[in-house]
Order: C-alpha cells, then sequence, then structure tokens
C-alpha cells in the first residue's frame, strides 16, 4: 500500500483530509493550466469567476464569498484592473466603497476557461454513478449552504 493509500485511510481526521486532497489535486492542475493557458493566476480567476456568476460586487464581498484574505484579493483586484479584466466603479450606496464588475474581456476569459474545470471535475467524479454524485451532490451542499458561524470568514492575513 502507498504512503497516499495510508494516509488516506486514516481516521484521524478523515474528511477533513480527504476533502483537502480532492481540493488540492483538482485546483492543481486546473490553475496551472489556467495559469499557462490565460496567464491568470488562482485568486485572479476566484475574483472573475465570481463576478462572472453574481456581477458586481465589492472585494469586500469577493473576501465573505471565497473565505480568500484581503491582501490576496486585493492583489487579484488590482492585477485584473491593470489588464482590463475588471472595472471599478463608485457604489452608489456608499461612496468609500468600489463595485467591481467584468469586462467583455474578463467574461470571455473566463468562458474561455470553464471548459477546463468541468472537464477536471468529471475526470474526478468518473468512479461514481449518477446516484453516487447526486448523494455527494446532496451532501456537499448542506456542508456549504449551512447558515451558521462555522464558515464566518476570520481574516488571517494569509
Amino acid at each position: 500500500m502507498t504512503a497516499r493509500h495510508r494516509i488516506l485511510q486514516d481516521r484521524t481526521i478523515p474528511f477533513a483530509y480527504r476533502i483537502s486532497f480532492l481540493a488540492n489535486f483538482f485546483t492543481g492542475s486546473v490553475y496551472r493550466q489556467v495559469l499557462a493557458r490565460h496567464d491568470v493566476a488562482r485568486s485572479e480567476f476566484v475574483l472573475l469567476y465570481c463576478l462572472h456568476r453574481l456581477g458586481e460586487l465589492t472585494a469586500q464581498q469577493v473576501c465573505d464569498i471565497t473565505g480568500r484574505p484581503k491582501n490576496s484579493v486585493s492583489r487579484a483586484v488590482n492585477a485584473m484592473l491593470e489588464r482590463g479584466h475588471v472595472v471599478r466603479d463608485t457604489d452608489p450606496a456608499d461612496a468609500r466603497r468600489g463595485l467591481l464588475k467584468l469586462t467583455r474581456q474578463g467574461r470571455e476569459l473566463v468562458d474561455a476557461a470553464l471548459p477546463l474545470f468541468r472537464e477536471r471535475e468529471a475526470a474526478m467524479l468518473a468512479p461514481l454513478n449518477a446516484r453516487e454524485r447526486d448523494t455527494l451532490d446532496r451532501l456537499l451542499a448542506k456542508l456549504v449552504l449551512r447558515d451558521d458561524p462555522w464558515a464566518d470568514v476570520a481574516d488571517d492575513g494569509d
């Protein structure tokens, strides 16, 4: 038995470690491809994806949605503004805040990159049949869509 199999079968923190393993092997590969093909780093793509799916957001909202630290989101915002993938307008409800919005170029980039994520997700889920996928989807939704303080974002500066 390989070291990978031994640690993935370990029962000390089985769910957390396995979820982390899946996330690392999913994101590592796909974000390397996004960087190579589109010259966009992970934190930058996460920003673009949020704006693509949700429309105008503040940088703080991106932090809250993703759990990413403020400094990471701030760097991504600045890079994407500089490269023309995002624009920032003043929030009419609060002039101290900036609302971020995708440009046409940013939207096209996300549209071009999404097939990479879909292909990687399909490969990850290939061992599961349709019923198992539905069960996994329901269980993950129950964990991530809950309304309690577990997922409150604490800015740890990472």
